[in-house]
């Protein structure tokens, strides 16, 4: 009974290693210097022109037309008016907030898992305040002010 054990388990590890696969030769033909990338911001100077200006402008502008109106984006404040993760509760209060904020922007924003119903664009914190109070007055009792991403028109001089 001994030998056969014995000789079972001299068979069992010759085949483990004859079973071994051969290392494939790798392949050290990449050269990083060839990529394609894009540049980094701080080598171009537009990450120093956002911290400087915190203003964010798009590398390459793209040709607009002349009536065209040009957003910039900045830090600011918006009043975040309803939070749901049911898309299509959400969708509903959007429509209505877009009824009842008249010339103001509202947005829907998706951060997984809730939809989030922001309005607004405001410079400062207090304009943010006042809008706060009217959504209040509109009967949003759960609203907020939230330091966020906000568009801003630019505004070009026409001599």
């Amino acid at each position: 009974m001994r030998i056969k054990t014995t000789a079972i388990l001299v068979i069992l590890l010759t085949a483990g290693l004859l079973a071994q696969a051969q290392v494939a030769p790798q392949d050290e033909s990449f050269n990083p210097v060839v990529l394609k990338e894009p540049p980094l911001p701080m080598l171009d100077n537009t990450l120093i022109y956002e911290i400087a200006t915190d203003l964010k402008t798009p590398a390459a502008k793209p040709q607009a037309p002349a009536d065209s109106v040009e957003y910039v984006e900045k830090m600011g404040w918006k009043v975040q008016v309803f939070s749901t993760s049911d898309f299509f509760l959400a969708d509903s209060i959007h429509r209505k907030a877009q009824c009842q904020f008249e010339n103001i922007e509202v947005e829907k924003v998706f951060n997984l898992p809730y939809y989030k119903i922001r309005v607004g664009n405001c410079i400062t914190r207090e304009e943010a305040e006042r809008l706060l109070s009217r959504a209040q007055e509109l009967h949003y009792p759960d609203a907020w002010v939230i330091r966020t991403q906000i568009k801003i028109v630019v505004k070009e001089d026409f001599y």
